[in-house]
């Protein structure tokens, strides 16, 4: 009897909270944005070694403020500047300076509802371009000096489809070109909401989100990348034969995740 009384009458035993750590801080999760510094396009096939090379620099807030190109050849050499100006995050105004004298001198952007009004000012005219955006703010149509263009997209955001027109005959596109893509990063993937990288840094429209693999006018294009996802290497092959080749250097920007 007396083992079965001291087990009933065992003490309880309370545990005791443990004081709160005020020392420790979050940790934040870090993210790295990649941004392209420069761009090294070398043609293959030019009469001569031709060699374009494209700078870009940033503000603080990662906005681009300065593209530069540079084209050398065997006879010439010179610098574009296109130096560019935000309003409430948007791009506003681009000045062209150096360069050839045929150029645009100014671009001007005014964002109006669905619509982006461009003024492209040169030395003795002005010619205006209308881009008409979808519900996700991608170009749907981009109408112009007597024509226009139409674009379709894939799941991702990327155009698949880009067809030409005459305004004048608008039922038969003169052009059409259908692109497919690869699952990496784009080098420009940190502008591609900014409206001067999407419609005139390379004389083309793209969206940047992925990169061109293939199209219907017999291009191919090999890609090589970095640990990260991104291309470092870009060879253009053109009905079997290399024609330009393509070489990015990017500056990481270490920042907190939202």
């Amino acid at each position: 009897m007396i083992t079965g009384i001291m087990a009933g009458c065992k003490k309880e035993t309370t545990t005791k909270p443990k004081p709160t750590d005020t020392t420790k801080t979050e940790v934040k999760v870090k993210d790295t944005i990649y941004l392209v510094s420069k761009v090294t396009t070398n043609y293959l096939l030019t009469p001569s070694p031709l060699t374009i090379t494209d700078r870009f620099t940033y503000n603080d807030s990662r906005q681009l403020i300065r593209h530069s190109v540079q084209y050398k050849n065997n006879t010439s050499d010179y610098v574009t500047n296109y130096n560019l100006v935000y309003t409430d995050g948007k791009v506003t105004e681009v000045t062209r300076t150096g360069g050839k004298v045929y150029n645009w001198n100014k671009i001007q952007y005014t964002y109006v509802g669905s619509e982006i009004k461009v003024l492209l000012k040169y030395a003795d005219s002005d010619q205006n371009v209308t881009i008409t955006l979808d519900a996700d703010g991608n170009p749907k149509k981009l109408e112009g000096n007597g024509q226009f263009y139409l674009f379709k997209y894939d799941v991702a955001g990327n155009i698949k489809n880009r067809s030409q027109y005459d305004s004048a005959n608008p039922a038969h596109a003169n052009m059409t070109i259908d692109y497919t893509y690869d699952k990496k990063h784009s080098p420009f993937l940190a502008l591609r909401n900014n409206t001067y990288a999407m419609y005139n840094i390379f004389g083309d429209i793209n969206t940047f989100m992925n990169n061109r693999v293939t199209n219907n006018v017999l291009e191919v294009y090999a890609q090589e990348y970095n640990k990260a996802g991104y291309p470092t290497k870009t060879t253009v092959v053109h009905s079997s034969v290399a024609v330009r080749v393509l070489n990015y250097v990017y500056t990481k920007v270490i920042v907190d995740k939202p």
